[in-house]
């Protein structure tokens, strides 16, 4: 597939003929390389979710009185974040001789954001919870895609890292944390959330609009 789209490759193994290769538009190779070494990258910012759940919270009542846009929720930039760990929710301390060490911010006790921020919540599910941008960050994405049910736009993002099976891993999780397999997977989601997103562009009625390009994922082992 990918040498019929002229990507560098392989050689592709023996074959008698290729079919279909006229409906897919683009052919993406995933494999076990890690995703990243930064602790800040997590799937749900690896995917996109994280965007759309900031621009909840940015609508939040209590948010809107205080002037806080989506960017107060990021906490890898901005005036939200924790001032003491910059957002990462634990300290870094360099050892000489011995293996560094990561200690909980003891400002703001791991949960990355200053406490003001926090008292913005938004309230979802049923019955209603609600919850803070930190307590979002610990959601599964199983527990995710029930609380947001009812929002499309996050929705549509996350509902790729279930289909991968990697329901269980938390919103906030630091991505170096998974394993070769599940960082496979994330990537395949990742790329799947792409393509979900694109789909979803709107035309001026309002209708869904598939425009979006086809595209084939080639696995080199499977997922664990």
């Amino acid at each position: 597939m990918a040498r019929h789209f002229g990507l560098a490759t392989e050689s592709p193994g023996a074959f008698r003929n290729l079919t279909g290769a006229d409906k897919v538009t683009d052919v993406v190779f995933v494999d076990q390389s890690p995703i990243g070494k930064t602790a800040r990258s997590n799937p749900a910012s690896y995917v996109g979710a994280f965007d759309e759940i900031r621009k909840l919270f940015a609508k939040a009542p209590l948010a809107q009185q205080r002037g806080y846009g989506p960017g107060m929720f990021s906490f890898n930039s901005g005036d939200g974040r924790c001032p003491t760990c910059g957002g990462s929710g634990f300290e870094h301390i360099e050892m000489q001789f011995l293996s560094d060490v990561y200690l909980r911010c003891p400002d703001c006790d791991g949960r990355r954001y200053r406490a003001e921020l926090l008292e913005v919540k938004i309230e979802r599910g049923a019955p209603a919870r609600a919850l803070s941008i930190a307590d979002v960050l610990e959601l599964t994405v199983s527990e995710a895609a029930a609380y947001f049910a009812n929002d499309a736009d996050v929705l549509r993002v996350l509902q790729p890292i279930v289909d991968v099976g990697l329901e269980y891993v938390k919103l906030g999780q630091p991505v170096p944390t998974l394993s070769g397999g599940e960082a496979q997977r994330l990537k395949l989601a990742g790329f799947l959330a792409e393509s979900a997103q694109a789909r979803s562009r709107r035309s001026p009625n309002g209708s869904s609009c598939s425009t979006s390009p086809r595209r084939a994922c080639i696995s080199t082992t499977s997922p664990s």
